[in-house]
């Protein structure tokens, strides 16, 4: 069997995962992936999320800024 992630031969003796996807019951592949490759990926998303958290903050503050600067017009708020 191989990870799905890395392509490599999972070992006998390797930590591993097993996907199962499934469609209603009826199961569908199986698909395999190293613990590592898996916590890799894992900790790849945290990141992503991380940083994007960190961007729309920046974005946010830079946008307050210009609009007290009178850069750009005050957004309008319609409520219906």
């Amino acid at each position: 069997m191989k990870c799905f992630r890395c392509g490599k031969e999972i070992l006998k003796e390797e930590r591993y995962f097993i996907m199962v996807e499934m469609d209603g019951k009826n199961k569908v592949r199986d698909d395999y992936v190293h613990k590592v490759c898996w916590d890799k990926f894992i900790h790849q998303l945290d990141g992503a999320s991380n940083s994007l958290a960190k961007s729309n903050y920046l974005l946010n503050a830079m946008g307050k800024q210009m609009r007290n600067m009178g850069m750009i017009p005050d957004e309008e708020v319609i409520i219906k």
